[in-house]
């Protein structure tokens, strides 16, 4: 079932000596974060990396370029070393070093991992080693950067720093809307109309009306285990409006983030009530709840 969510641009920075194999880690350990917590989290975390996302340009540095096309734009901060710092910048030791700088004093968040997997010794660049272990060095003060030496403990840092960055960046999509003074979830229906003009084969202009019911959380906490019925109001003797489901069966939502809207199409024709009353059904950490609203055509 569809959910509403909060899209947060996470960036993969790391120097050319990091392996392919440890980037696809990364990549698969968000995926598996967002199959497993995102619902609950009301967030979707999106991979970014220039290698991938960025556009080719001419003209400016390139690590310019490279921060105004994504570095800029992200909101989360993945950075990996191995045993090189990487290639300076006119402004910073390196990209990767330039990336952590910038989207740090940005209030980002921004979490430093350090591979510490056997590499051959013949292929280490001592100048870089040094380079590094000064830049990180400095960075302690400040970071805590931790280690990893096989895949399970890159992808358990990865599972976490997620965590502590969707909080940090606002837990629950609580963005998506207002900050909300009701202390959980609070879910309430609504009717939305939405017009669209058209052309029929002979060129005729006509509207149609497009309608939606609208299950909205004005709480600060998600809602678990949304459900609705639609029942006939005693003074209207119309007949009940039918909802157009994806699959057959009683409609359910898994969760609605705080401030977040689940809709869904509405199919009312002559003879359909003009009201009818709608009995939402939710749990929180609070308990289960229960709002029921008289709704309109409009």
């Amino acid at each position: 079932m569809p959910y509403s969510a909060l899209a947060i641009r996470l960036l993969i920075s790391c120097p050319g000596d990091i392996p392919a194999a440890d980037i696809r880690i990364v990549q698969q350990a968000i995926t598996k974060w967002n199959g497993i917590y995102g619902e609950n989290f009301g967030a979707a975390v999106v991979p970014i990396m220039w290698s991938v996302h960025a556009a080719a340009a001419f003209g400016r540095p390139p690590q310019d370029e490279l921060n105004d096309q994504i570095v800029d734009r992200c909101d989360v901060c993945i950075a990996m070393f191995g045993s090189r710092l990487g290639t300076p910048t006119a402004v910073a030791a390196s990209g990767t070093a330039e990336e952590i700088e910038r989207l740090g004093a940005a209030g980002k968040y921004v979490g430093v991992l350090r591979s510490r997997r056997p590499v051959d010794p013949g292929g280490l660049d001592i100048a870089q080693m040094a380079a590094l272990q000064t830049y990180l060095d400095g960075l302690r003060p400040t970071a805590l950067v931790l280690g990893y030496a096989d895949d399970a403990q890159l992808s358990d840092h990865v599972e976490k720093i997620l965590v502590a960055a969707v909080s940090a960046h606002g837990t629950r999509a609580a963005t998506l809307s207002a900050p909300s003074t009701v202390p959980g979830a609070e879910v309430w229906p609504r009717v939305q109309s939405e017009d669209r003009v058209r052309l029929d084969s002979h060129r005729w202009v006509s509207s149609l009306r497009n309608r939606y019911l609208v299950l909205h959380n004005t709480g600060s906490r998600p809602a678990l285990g949304v459900t609705f019925v639609l029942e006939k109001d005693p003074t209207d003797r119309g007949d009940l409006w039918t909802v157009a489901l994806a699959q057959p069966g009683d409609p359910s939502i898994d969760a609605i983030a705080p401030g977040g809207e689940v809709r869904f199409a509405l199919v009312a024709q002559m003879g359909s009530a003009q009201q009818v009353r709608c009995v939402v059904r939710w749990s929180d950490d609070r308990g289960s709840h229960e709002n029921m609203s008289t709704l309109r055509l409009t």
